[in-house]
């Protein structure tokens, strides 16, 4: 286990790295952020550093490299003395917000810090660690060793494997800080939007990360235990064949996924948009053009971060881009053009990684189909209640004028489609008030999304049952944000007015014991999965649930090369099966095989690995034939392998490394 001293130096090392990011880049930014250009700097520092190291890694130079391209900024920026002292105590708040956050949700993780096998944690770690091992373009796939991760978006990790590098940071330890940043980032995106839109009560929309979904409510208060709790409120439309997550659950739950790890950039876009649909015509020459870079930036990291992220926010952007436009120089033609620019720059931003990821091999996606079991009307709302009460609420003079729109959700209900009606009915409402403001435009983006998940899916490698499974899940994760953004904004319009007269310094100390509780209450009541905590060391529950595997690991850890290949038991997705591989990042044979099934779709014989794992450990006449095959370095024996494979391995050809309590691991002499 890391040292206690060793996982907070690589916090503060963290810590530090990322406010060098931010101050180098935030004079830069002034020109189109203006007064949120501060706190926006930090998610932006963040992509800056990943694209710039990204393609570091692409030409084979180390990603340290990366931090000159920051100093130079700096430099120049202090240089052209665009650091004002004034200035800079001013925007304290923005780093209180970012800090608060982040030590929110690393105490959460310190309460519930393993690499276990429940979730996605396995695969997220593995990719984390076979980052940090050799970052290098394309990464090594930890659970198919001898090729790469082009067929899946693995941006979201490469970011944070940077980070832990330049941190100097084991890879277990780097896993516990990768969602108190990706928090922290949200939060401080969130409050960015506040500040933009609203006069008073400008952190509202963080709330858009921490509200739950009614359906947690209800299974709060008719008695489920808690992880059941959590876990129902997730899988609410289609009686579990869908995915409901939330922001709250995701940060809870634990697992750094691609949507979770991605979905600051998210907030970031929407920010973005709207400064453009406030602020375009205020702002100024370079002013336009370094917004649109911005949003080329942001848009163009969603497809490597989270690919189903962008088939979202393309179209959002062209919508708006359009509707500012027309407001703005609709009777000139050629003031379109400037706004062609981001879907240009965007595809270019990642380019080569578009390239390597279409030609890595056959798409699981065989596009758009027609919905056949819409969702019922009771667990739609158990999604999202919230929302459709703060709609109603604000479109009610639409109602008084127009009663007919009552019709419009009955109607639909009527004829099975009632979940339909009912975003219909919210979008009618919000257009009903003929308004061009952000919170409604919002708004009406994240009805119509749920419109089209109510229609359309995105068929892929789930099935029937299941045929909705990541559609749903995925799209309806954007659409959480544009709905939660939308209705806080609303709300924060509503309480303009309330305690205006109130000193600030107490509302600064009521957010503070309001910060406290919600610590408390995360801390106590949050998603604990019965494994030891009190550590950020995310391989340390070993050390107690499967003390013999944690010593070969750290084995290892010390030992081997980073391109070393781990022979190990062929993993069943969910279990504890490709444990080596998700700890230490070292390739392996064959990990979680349903995942690998997934990603590859039928490229590489998934079959034929599975069959030479069980030769390695069963048959000796083969062992060291099919190690030199995949070029494995190291075989590990312990528990896993004792109860899959009935061992019998060539002693004579093999030199024993490590042995402890039931665990051997073994190299070719």
């Amino acid at each position: 286990m890391a040292a206690v001293e060793a996982q907070i130096l690589t916090v503060i090392l963290w810590l530090i790295i990322i406010k060098f990011s931010q101050i180098t880049v935030y004079p830069y930014l002034k020109p189109a952020l203006g007064s949120i250009s501060y706190g926006l700097a930090y998610p932006v520092g963040i992509l800056l550093l990943t694209i710039g190291s990204w393609y570091l890694g692409l030409a084979g130079l180390p990603v340290q490299l990366v931090l000159l391209l920051f100093a130079v900024l700096g430099v120049f920026a202090f240089c052209k003395k665009q650091y004002e002292s004034a200035d800079l105590k001013s925007m304290v708040r923005w780093d209180i917000v970012f800090l608060s956050a982040f030590a929110l949700l690393l105490m959460i993780r310190w309460f519930s810090p393993g690499i276990i096998p429940s979730g996605e944690r396995f695969m997220d770690a593995a990719f984390l660690g076979s980052i940090m091992l050799d970052p290098t373009v394309t990464p090594a796939d930890p659970w198919f060793a001898g090729e790469s991760l082009s067929i899946y978006y693995y941006l979201g990790h490469w970011m944070m494997g940077v980070l832990g590098i330049l941190a100097m940071g084991s890879n277990t330890v780097v896993f516990n800080l990768m969602l108190p940043t990706v928090f922290a980032l949200a939060a401080v995106s969130a409050y960015a939007i506040g500040v933009l839109l609203l006069k008073r009560h400008q952190w509202l929309p963080i709330l858009v990360l921490i509200i739950p979904n009614a359906a947690l409510i209800w299974h709060a208060l008719t008695g489920k235990g808690a992880i059941d709790a959590w876990w129902a409120s997730t899988r609410v439309i289609g009686e579990g064949t869908t995915i409901n997550e939330y922001p709250l659950f995701s940060f809870l739950w634990g697992d750094p996924h691609a949507h979770l790890l991605a979905c600051f950039n998210q907030l970031v876009f929407i920010c973005l948009l709207a400064v453009m649909m406030t602020r375009w015509q205020d702002l100024k020459g370079w002013g336009k053009y370094l917004l649109l870079i911005l949003l080329s930036l942001s848009l163009g990291t969603m497809p490597a971060m989270n690919s189903w992220d962008v088939l979202i926010y393309a179209a959002v952007y062209l919508v708006i881009a359009c509707m500012v436009w027309w407001k703005a120089d609709r009777h000139r033609v050629r003031k379109l053009l400037p706004f062609l620019l981001v879907p240009v720059l965007s595809l270019l931003s990642y380019a080569p990684f578009l390239y390597q990821m279409l030609t890595g091999g056959e798409s699981s996606i065989q596009g758009f189909y027609l919905v056949t079991t819409p969702s019922p009307v009771i667990e739609f709302l158990g999604v999202y209640l919230f929302f459709f009460v703060i709609f109603v609420i604000y479109g009610f003079s639409v109602l008084k004028k127009y009663p007919w729109v009552t019709a419009l959700p009955i109607l639909f209900w009527i004829f099975g489609y009632g979940s339909l009606g009912l975003a219909i009915f919210g979008i009618v409402l919000l257009l009903g008030r003929k308004s061009w403001r952000p919170e409604v435009i919002f708004g009406v983006i994240g009805l119509s999304i749920l419109v089209f998940l109510e229609i359309f899916y995105l068929k892929d490698f789930m099935g029937d049952t299941y045929y909705r499974m990541n559609t749903v899940f995925k799209f309806g994760f954007c659409a959480w944000f544009f709905l939660g953004i939308s209705s806080l904004l609303i709300l924060g319009n509503w309480f303009r007015n309330l305690f205006a007269a109130v000193d600030m310094r107490k509302i600064w100390a009521a957010g503070c014991i309001g910060f406290l509780c919600l610590a408390v209450i995360f801390a106590v009541g949050g998603i604990n999965l019965g494994y030891p905590g009190g550590t950020l060391d995310g391989g340390a529950w070993l050390s107690v649930s499967h003390p013999a595997d944690h010593e070969g690991i750290g084995f290892l850890q010390r030992t081997a090369d980073p391109s070393s290949i781990v022979v190990e038991a062929a993993g069943t997705s969910y279990t504890y099966g490709s444990r080596i591989s998700a700890v230490t990042g070292l390739s392996t044979i064959i990990g979680w095989t349903g995942h690998e099934v997934g990603w590859r779709s039928g490229i590489g014989d998934i079959s034929e690995r599975i069959a030479d794992v069980r030769a390695i450990y069963e048959d000796p006449a083969r062992t060291v034939e099919l190690m030199e095959k995949y070029q494995a370095a190291y075989l590990f024996v312990g528990e896993v392998e004792q109860e899959m494979y009935t061992i019998s391995l060539p002693l004579e050809d093999l030199e024993n490394v490590f042995s402890a309590d039931g665990v051997d691991i073994y190299r070719i002499r």
